[in-house]
């Protein structure tokens, strides 16, 4: 593998996920517009069944089109920006409930808040909360979306397991998260993820209400005729969201998942330049991967936070090969952890 250096790599990730990021919005706004195309293209602008001059069904018309979609895009971007400050909002405050940390002063644990305290200093980064999981297994996580929230929690089992150049230099790996801002960043991928989830989930659940009570009601609705057609038409609108929703989940969870592989690789990275150790993160890791801790909690979108991923360490331990491995790769949240080690192995 191709040397490339610390500040090279960091550079390289920073301008990739950036892009995968501007990605989200052309995707959310994108299944908007396909949305709209299916529903012209099938006739849905029709007017009580009668198409006006010129809007045939099964063909685009494309003032139409854009009329509607610079209809709902103020729409869809407001409600994206509500959904972001509800995220950020709860996001600290949810993940610390989920993780059951606790917060920690330096009277609680002198070690690790002098370990914290002058690698910030070192750094230039702001002193963030440290907060302690009570787990016999090793894991570590930054979270928080700004200075007062920007958190680091370790597990007591990273605390005890490792010496002071390992721990220091997995809490150097999650500062240069905090430094990088990668956690504001991964609240904006999960929140981008979960509007896709959420609109998807909400129309499987209203076609399956419909699809209940229009057979509960079909005799009445066929006695006053044009119920039928009105039901028809909101199916036809509901199967199309789902659809198009959908694609859209899976390529914004496609490219969250990129963006977090990019920034585990600057992250160590990061820690490497601000230790001047990287075969201490190397050492870390390994260890790590033999015990990673915060498996008990099952949420995916908490786990991408993790310095490993308890179940995708599993999955890689079972030695895929080929294809395979690389097939299972693109889902996963963090890259593999012995190519994370055999590039730390090279400074």
């Amino acid at each position: 593998m191709k040397y490339v250096g610390i500040q090279t790599q960091i550079w390289r990730n920073n301008r990739n996920s950036v892009i995968l990021l501007c990605m989200f919005p052309v995707i959310l706004l994108g299944m908007v517009l396909l949305a709209i195309m299916t529903l012209d293209f099938i006739g849905w602008f029709c007017w009580d069944g009668v198409c006006p001059p010129g809007l045939q069904a099964t063909k685009f018309h494309w003032d139409i089109i854009w009329y509607y979609f610079k209809d709902a895009m103020p729409f869809t971007l407001s409600m994206t920006g509500l959904w972001f400050i509800i995220a950020y909002c709860t996001n600290t405050s949810i993940i610390r409930h989920i993780t059951h940390a606790k917060p920690v002063e330096r009277k609680d644990n002198l070690r690790v808040y002098n370990i914290v305290e002058n690698l910030c200093i070192a750094g230039g980064i702001e002193m963030p909360q440290i907060n302690i999981v009570e787990d016999s297994n090793l894991n570590a996580f930054a979270s928080g979306i700004d200075i007062p929230s920007f958190t680091i929690t370790l597990t007591t089992g990273l605390i005890e397991k490792l010496n002071d150049a390992e721990l220091s230099a997995v809490v150097g790996h999650e500062l240069t998260h905090i430094k990088n801002r990668d956690t504001r960043l991964m609240v904006v991928c999960i929140v981008f993820v979960g509007i896709f989830a959420a609109i998807q989930s909400m129309s499987m659940r209203m076609l399956g209400a419909l699809l209940r009570g229009s057979r509960r009601s079909s005799s009445r609705r066929n006695n006053k005729g044009g119920g039928g057609a009105i039901i028809l038409e909101i199916m036809i609108l509901l199967i199309a969201l789902i659809i198009w929703s959908s694609i859209g989940y899976f390529f914004s969870f496609m490219t969250r998942l990129a963006i977090s592989r990019k920034r585990e690789y600057v992250a160590d990275a990061g820690a490497a330049e601000l230790c001047g150790d990287p075969l201490a993160l190397a050492s870390a890791l390994k260890k790590i991967s033999e015990a990673p801790g915060l498996a008990d909690v099952q949420r995916n979108d908490v786990a991408q936070l993790y310095i490993i991923h308890p179940d995708e360490e599993f999955d890689n331990n079972m030695k895929l090969s080929g294809w395979v491995a690389k097939a299972n790769i693109m889902f996963c949240t963090h890259p593999d952890t012995p190519e994370r080690i055999k590039i730390l192995e090279q400074f």
